[in-house]
């Protein structure tokens, strides 16, 4: 009988991770089921049957297994995370040393020009070269870097997101400085972004669009204990009809009071001002949803 309940108990726990809380807990379910096993015989059942209650009376107990794993998870993650320790690099090192040098010498020279003509255009036009740069570097350096959570990214793919971005950063030196030198009107100077923030984003996009990840095995698990924590926290309210209704309801009365008021200032005042209704129904469902979470969380 013995063998039997454990060959049960081991099958019952089978794809959990083996620690000795594990192991002494389900000693400890075998000695109970053993116990209970023989006060049922001796009231008259037989083997079979004492077995099958026993089992039956057990309840859901790989719920404390679960628990259990997780713990031992959460325990081998956090150390992991903390032994887990990723020097620079001297080519890094050195990367980010000269990139931080180019840009406060861009700054000194920005000043320098600003102060020595008034003119603040002029100053914002000499930072260009070096923000442009040193901005660039950055980008570049960041990403093919290893982390304590990823892995360096390819230095091909890591070179386009740093041309990207030091594409993104010219046009909006180009579009400020021509802005501020108040030769051409605004709208001019809103368009020399045209030519540098739209390639500029179809490439970052694009790139973000086809990245992969390059998290570490420990980040990929703890992401995964998050995921079961938030469904844990969350499936049950969500599956609640009383909650669903009652948050629909309120919802929507928000929402109806925010759209009578949208077009009463429109009507009233201006539609400039009639946004503001929106803008506090978005802020009110906030307040709704945390105020929701908070009472199911009590």
């Amino acid at each position: 009988m013995k063998t039997d309940i454990h060959a049960y108990i081991e099958d019952l726990f089978k794809g959990y991770e083996e620690t000795p809380e594990l192991r002494d807990f389900k000693e400890e379910i075998i000695s109970n089921l053993m116990e209970r096993i023989e006060d049922l015989k001796k009231s008259g059942m037989n083997e079979d049957e004492a077995f099958t209650k026993a089992v039956g009376e057990l309840g859901n107990i790989t719920a404390i297994a679960d628990e259990i794993s997780k713990e031992k998870r959460k325990e081998v993650i956090g150390k992991m995370y903390i032994e887990q320790g990723t020097k620079v690099d001297w080519k890094h090192a050195l990367g980010y040393v000269t990139a931080g040098g180019i840009l406060f010498f861009g700054i000194i020279s920005a000043l320098t020009a600003y102060f020595a003509t008034g003119k603040i255009f002029i100053g914002v036009s000499s930072l260009m070269p070096f923000l442009v740069i040193s901005g660039s570097a950055f980008i570049f350096l960041g990403l093919t870097q290893e982390t304590k959570r990823n892995y360096p990214m390819p230095w091909k793919r890591a070179l386009l997101y740093a041309l990207a971005g030091g594409t993104l950063l010219f046009g909006l030196n180009v579009s400020i400085t021509e802005y501020l030198s108040n030769h051409v009107p605004s709208f001019a100077a809103i368009g020399t972004l045209i030519p540098f923030v739209i390639p500029a984003a179809c490439v970052l996009g694009f790139l973000l669009l086809t990245e992969k990840k390059r998290h570490k095995p420990w980040v990929a698990e703890e992401q995964k204990i998050l995921m079961e924590r938030y469904a844990e926290t969350y499936a049950q309210k969500y599956s609640n009809p009383e909650y669903l209704t009652a948050r629909g309801l309120l919802s929507g009365a928000l929402w109806i009071i925010a759209i009578a008021a949208f077009a009463l200032i429109w009507m009233i005042f201006s539609i400039k001002y009639a946004w503001i209704a929106i803008v506090l129904a978005v802020a009110f469902e906030l307040l709704i949803e945390l105020w929701f979470h908070t009472r199911k969380s009590e």
